[in-house]
């Protein structure tokens, strides 16, 4: 059974990130420049909230194919928030405004500015999303539109030959701004929303186009990256032939998120790192199931594969309060779209409306629920954010990508929480002359269980201190830290066990500074 805690309020005084020393992995964010700077966000938010000397990639979305006045397949964006904007000197990156006259001005401008102070930071253009791929099987259809397609990315985006509109463009304009491609054709083959096209063809031609971007980008710089947006369910990926592209692709991003959502009349996770077996749908899908079936079943390379965190939420309303709202009936909320979707940043405000917080151990995953107004949320918070940072470590998988860096709040708590592997941390007060020691013992897994190798151990903690409050609970195998946990329930997880003999232990720190060591738990992780 999963283990229902909740509080009425979630706090977070954060004084500083532990860091540790982890190998660099990839950090991808998807920034959305679709809309007007002054109603958005900023590209200086990315420095402004720490965030710059973490990313390794933004992805620029999007650009939309679609038809030109002789029916060829080109790149389109919003023209006027990528380069014509006049940016002031107060939404600047480096303060200084853009002058009416210059050919770059808007978010491509300050993405060369950004770049210019943080060289790690790479920008691709991502193509398509979910409302922009009705044309994409017309583009990849015949090697003549895939040329004109992929020829007039690399004039414009690459070779930086914006088209000239109010005064802003031409030749070289945008030259630097972009360092590849992100290609996110979400519905080959079978299509998706009303008027999406689509062709039995559309795999095949999905991987030739893939093949000639590859082949264009390496005669200017084989170093120019070239990343597809596929799906999370493995029931669609017969779609892709993913042994193959990662042939010509840097890695997938692969959207292990919206598992469960409002096209449902039942509540479930949308995020979730692990599968349930309390999960109603038949596939019982997660991130941990995407991650193993593009490993174990499609062939790909443990490189070539960034799995996704949602910095959204979705929602259900009329739901029962069997459970805290988890797998139970309910629906949409047509008269309120907030409950489809919301930010990562505004859940503060939901909490406050009455929600509580729950966590789900065996799913790994967050949820709210409010039994009042019986309404649930499923979303990824900061614990969830970190434990598929580190689940990315232990399996050696390339890095991780978040939709979309728009929706984490005023900290960039999302981010760093990513980066540093761990969750913000707080200053405690140290009173140990009248303070009870909190205790703490590991309820799973038990005492000299046997665990095939490979497996993902969930650590459960009973943990209380009478006289306060625990604030934090260290987890260690073999002496060595595998991160803590500041929210009730403390539970952990260790990922892709060993074999051999472990030993598991939690320490549990009061918010007085005292500390308690459970007894150490012995494992024996056999071959599988």
């Amino acid at each position: 059974m999963h283990t229902p805690n909740y509080i009425k309020k979630i706090l977070i005084v954060v004084i500083s990130f532990s860091s540790l020393a982890f190998a660099q992995k990839e950090i991808v964010a998807y920034y959305g420049g679709f809309r007007s700077a002054h109603n958005g966000y900023l590209v200086k938010d990315i420095e402004k909230k720490g965030l710059a000397d973490k990313l390794t990639v933004i992805n620029y979305a999007f650009a939309t194919p679609i038809p030109d006045s002789t029916g060829n397949i080109i790149p389109k964006i919003n023209s006027y928030f990528a380069y014509q904007e006049i940016y002031s000197a107060e939404m600047s990156i480096d303060g200084i405004a853009d002058d009416s006259t210059q050919s770059l001005r808007g978010n491509f401008n300050q993405l060369i500015k950004l770049k210019k102070k943080y060289p790690n930071i790479k920008v691709l253009l991502s193509i398509g999303g979910w409302g922009g791929s009705k044309y994409f099987s017309d583009l990849a259809l015949t090697p003549e539109s895939r040329e004109k397609f992929v020829n007039t990315c690399i004039d414009i985006f690459i070779l930086g030959n914006l088209p000239v509109e109010n005064n802003a463009g031409g030749k070289g304009s945008a030259k630097n701004v972009f360092d590849g491609f992100d290609l996110d054709w979400e519905f080959p083959i079978s299509g998706g929303p009303e008027g999406t096209h689509y062709n039995s063809n559309d795999r095949e031609n999905h991987t030739a186009l893939f093949a000639l971007f590859r082949e264009k980008l390496n005669a200017i710089d084989p170093k120019l990256l070239l990343t597809a947006a596929v799906s999370a369910r493995s029931w669609e990926f017969w779609k892709y032939n993913l042994n193959k592209d990662q042939e010509y692709l840097d890695w997938f991003n692969v959207m292990t998120y919206d598992y469960h959502g409002s096209w449902e009349s039942r509540s479930g996770h949308h995020t979730n790192l692990l599968s349930s077996p309390e999960d109603t749908d038949s596939n019982r899908e997660s991130l941990d199931y995407t991650v193993k079936y593009l490993l174990d079943s499609a062939g790909v390379a443990n490189d070539k594969i960034v799995p996704g965190a949602a910095f959204y939420g979705k929602g259900w309303v009329e739901v029962n309060s069997v459970n805290f709202g988890l797998y139970q009936s309910g629906k949409t909320d047509t008269t309120r779209s907030r409950i489809r979707f919301e930010n990562y940043l505004d859940f503060s405000d939901i909490i406050e409306e009455g929600y509580q917080y729950y966590w789900d151990d065996l799913a790994m995953a967050a949820w709210l629920y409010n039994p009042d107004v019986k309404k649930f949320w499923t979303y990824d918070d900061i614990r969830s954010v970190v434990l598929k940072a580190r689940y990315v470590d232990a399996y050696n998988l390339r890095g991780l990508m978040f939709w979309a860096i728009t929706g984490d709040d005023s900290m960039g708590t999302l981010v760093k929480s990513i980066y540093n592997r761990n969750m913000p941390d707080i200053e405690v007060l140290t009173d140990k002359a009248n303070n009870i020691l909190p205790a703490i013992e590991i309820t799973e897994p038990k005492n000299h269980d046997n665990i095939v190798e490979g497996s993902n151990v969930i650590i459960i903690t009973n943990a209380y201190d009478t006289d306060g409050s625990i604030v934090k609970v260290e987890f260690f195998v073999d002496g060595k830290p595998i991160g803590y946990n500041r929210i009730v329930p403390f539970s952990w997880a260790w990922f892709n066990v060993t074999p051999g003999k472990h030993e598991i232990k939690a320490v549990a720190i009061d918010n007085n500074g005292g500390t308690s060591i459970s007894k150490l738990i012995e494992i024996n992780v056999v071959g599988n």
